[in-house]
């Protein structure tokens, strides 16, 4: 079975993964949006995502990948810098990071890279902007074809500029309530 679904929130995307568990379905592949299940007991596994890269965590994606294994646990697939795991639940709950620091360690990498996506996605928007207004000025050239795509254009820009900008206020306070347990 194929399921399509978009995440910008691991947490939630855990979450539908762990449930569809629960429900007999065990991920076994994921492209672009597009998640593999096959049947299985239900609530046979327990799912774990994470966001990593060499340069920050210091090792290899074989040495990472076999510490995590080590706990039991199987890796599944990548996509970008995201890893996916499971772990049969008859070992046990499964949970990459447990103390808070780590969580929160984790939260600012996962704030960081989608703080670039959101600054490279304002330059790209503003240039765009730009552009198009000045293309837009010499209007003997415009069409109302060319007008309407623009606009078209413009708006999926400042709606993935205000979903990242979101995502990154939502992740920011996520890191705020853990540092504020650690007090």
């Amino acid at each position: 079975m194929v399921k399509f679904r978009l995440y910008f929130d691991k947490d939630k995307e855990e979450l539908w993964l762990n449930e569809m568990s629960q429900m007999g379905y065990a991920m076994t592949e994921f492209f672009l949006g597009f998640y593999s299940f096959e049947a299985c007991e239900p609530g046979e596994y327990f799912y774990q995502i994470d966001l990593f890269t060499e340069r920050k965590q210091h090792m290899s994606h074989s040495e990472y990948v076999s510490l995590i294994c080590e706990s039991g646990a199987e890796y599944i697939c990548r996509w970008g810098w995201w890893r996916f795991f499971r772990r049969r639940s008859e070992l046990g709950d499964f949970q990459l990071y447990t103390d808070v620091e780590s969580r929160i360690e984790q939260l600012q990498r996962i704030f960081r890279f989608f703080r670039i996506m959101l600054i490279l996605e304002i330059i790209i928007f503003t240039y765009d902007l730009v552009i198009n207004v000045m293309f837009y000025m010499d209007r003997e050239h415009v069409t109302a074809s060319m007008s309407g795509t623009m606009l078209a254009c413009l708006m999926i820009m400042t709606a993935l500029v205000v979903g990242i900008g979101s995502l990154c206020y939502r992740i920011r306070k996520k890191i705020d309530r853990l540092k504020g347990q650690l007090i």
